[in-house]
């Protein structure tokens, strides 16, 4: 039998034992939970066999099933010093982290990477540090890495993980909020179905937002539970225009704040010294220390102060109408109360063309806060001053493109069938996998999974009802 992705595998017939050592970046060994989880692509020619598996870890962490008894559904007992260890079997990547000083919210630690996904592995020396801000209040952590030459002069490489894009900057999301650990993960996914940048043509690479991959994270020899791998918003994401020869073309900027210009509620003067301005975040360009505020204060004013017949006029070539659209749907489905003056980002591809929203932090969803606390209304609409605007004043017949994208949208992307599948399809295989198992042997819900999970579907049910209803009579 041929060796499997860097493990010794020693048989030549059925009958006979098959010795698997695998390579250390592939496992982790958590002492205190005594758990094992492993990460192994199944093969046919390993379930076929009739023989015997002898797994061995390490040194002397061994254990012998039957071939036909591997299975990603089960776990297995190892003794071992005589203690029982679980092992499991994982589809999952498996991330490996290990640090030179504790990790704290700031600044970035040095530490050894390993990322372990079948047939692939990387390493790499990332500096971590812990992220967010309500979250760093939560048990289970989320990270932010950034992967170095070397940690003396923290100079910045670009790793590339499966599908996802090349880059130097990650998010290690814990989740911890989201009992199903599914939220962001459905939200992140369908806003990518949904929408595309209007420049595609130009920028084939460019994406409408981020995209992420689920994990198993070991830090320090202690597993840390499931997390989700997370691309960063950024003008790379985006592929917007560089800043060129003193001109500004593409920006981006991040919202934070909704007693401000990202709500579309005030436009106060600015000063392009400093990079932050009425509850934005200057993230693209920023030349010289010096930020760009112009545009953007511009654009803002024209929302909130122009009058109607010159907004209607002119906000198309603006503010681009079907991304507005789609997130002012988006946002609504979902119902991400803290999505229209914070967590979203905006942005414009080059000079003279429309701004578009990028959503963020899609974790506040489906009935719940940001903290993970269930808000049980279905039965509002969430808006700001932009959509308010777009909604009175009516540009290019905007109320009905907008009713006319629900119902196109309520056919495929938000039909019943394939909203209630993609998160039923992600808790089947968190349960059958057995990865909520042993998430919970590390981080214990008082309240049972599929009773989250019937919340979820009976409020996203409400929810659809809801909205079919206010959409039928706009």
């Amino acid at each position: 039998m041929a060796c499997l992705f860097s493990l010794s595998c020693q048989s030549q017939s059925q009958s006979q034992t098959i010795t698997i050592t695998p390579k250390e970046e592939f496992y982790g060994i958590d002492q205190e939970h005594k758990i094992i989880v492993w990460n192994f692509k199944i093969e046919d020619s390993i379930k076929s066999n009739s023989g015997t598996l002898k797994i061995t870890f390490g040194k002397d962490y061994t254990f012998s099933i039957a071939a036909r008894e591997l299975s990603y559904t089960k776990s297995y007992d190892l003794m071992h010093n005589d203690t029982i260890f679980k092992v499991y079997n994982s589809k999952l990547p498996l991330i490996k982290i290990v640090t030179t000083l504790p990790v704290k919210d700031d600044p970035k630690v040095s530490s050894q990477f390993t990322f372990a996904h079948y047939d692939s592995t990387k390493k790499a020396i990332a500096g971590i540090e812990y992220r967010g801000n309500i979250s760093l209040k939560f048990p289970k952590k989320s990270y932010d890495l950034e992967f170095w030459k070397n940690p003396e002069e923290e100079t910045s490489i670009d790793i590339k993980f499966d599908d996802l894009r090349e880059d130097d900057d990650w998010i290690l999301d814990g989740l911890y909020n989201e009992p199903l650990r599914l939220r962001s993960y459905f939200c992140s996914k369908l806003w990518l179905s949904i929408h595309k940048p209007y420049y595609l043509d130009q920028e084939k690479d460019a994406k409408s937002g981020i995209d992420v991959l689920f994990a198993e994270v070991f830090i320090d020899s202690k597993y840390i539970g499931i997390h989700a791998l997370t691309e960063q918003v950024d003008r790379k994401l985006l592929q917007l225009k560089k800043y060129k020869k003193g001109e500004v073309r593409g920006e981006l900027f991040k919202a934070g704040s909704y007693d401000g210009a990202p709500s579309y509620k005030k436009v106060p003067k600015y000063k392009n010294l400093f990079p932050h301005w009425a509850g934005y975040e200057m993230e693209y360009p920023l030349i010289n220390y010096k930020s760009h505020w112009q545009d953007v204060y511009r654009f803002t004013k024209f929302v909130i102060k122009s009058k109607d017949q010159l907004f209607k006029k002119k906000v198309s070539k603006k503010f681009y109408l079907d991304n507005a659209i789609d997130y002012f749907l988006f946002i609504n489905l979902v119902r991400a109360t803290d999505n229209l003056g914070k967590n979203f980002y905006v942005a414009r591809y080059d000079k003279h063309t429309p701004y578009f929203n990028i959503p963020w932090d899609l974790d506040g969803v489906l009935g719940t806060i940001q903290d993970g606390k269930r808000i049980p209304t279905t039965d509002d609409i969430l808006s700001n001053g932009l959509f308010d605007r777009l909604i009175e004043i009516n540009p290019d017949n905007y109320r009905q493109r907008l009713k006319n994208r629900w119902f196109t949208l309520r056919k495929k992307e938000f039909s019943n069938e394939s909203l209630f599948r993609s998160i039923q399809q992600t808790y089947n295989d968190f349960e059958n996998n057995k990865v909520y198992e042993r998430e919970t042997l590390v981080w214990p819900s008082e309240i049972s999974l599929l009773d989250h999970k019937n919340y979820i579907e009976s409020w996203l049910s409400n929810r659809l009802q809801f909205l079919d209803t206010y959409f039928k009579n706009y």
